[in-house]
């Protein structure tokens, strides 16, 4: 019966102690974010980075409000056209 109680004390304080081990999770949320259009989004998503420890929960939120809105990043395009002709 002692060692049913040891094990069930020592799981339910292993369970606690992942609980408190776990990554952060939370969400930094504004009020109005979920109106924003896709160029305010991007531009609160720049903006995050100054929220020091914060920052990373506040971008996987924006991140997550751009995917559900369906904003794409727009494609960097670097077109270079060169001609090069020798007269021998």
């Amino acid at each position: 019966m002692m060692l049913h109680f040891r094990v069930l004390a020592l799981l339910w304080l292993g369970l606690t102690l992942a609980g408190c081990l776990t990554t952060d999770k939370s969400i930094l949320v504004k009020d109005g974010d979920d109106q924003l259009d896709c160029l305010a989004l991007a531009k609160e998503y720049d903006h995050a980075v100054n929220l020091r420890e914060n920052a990373a929960a506040r971008r996987r939120h924006i991140r997550a409000l751009q995917k559900q809105n369906a904003c794409a990043k727009p494609p960097k395009v670097s077109i270079s056209i060169g001609i090069f002709k020798s007269f021998n």
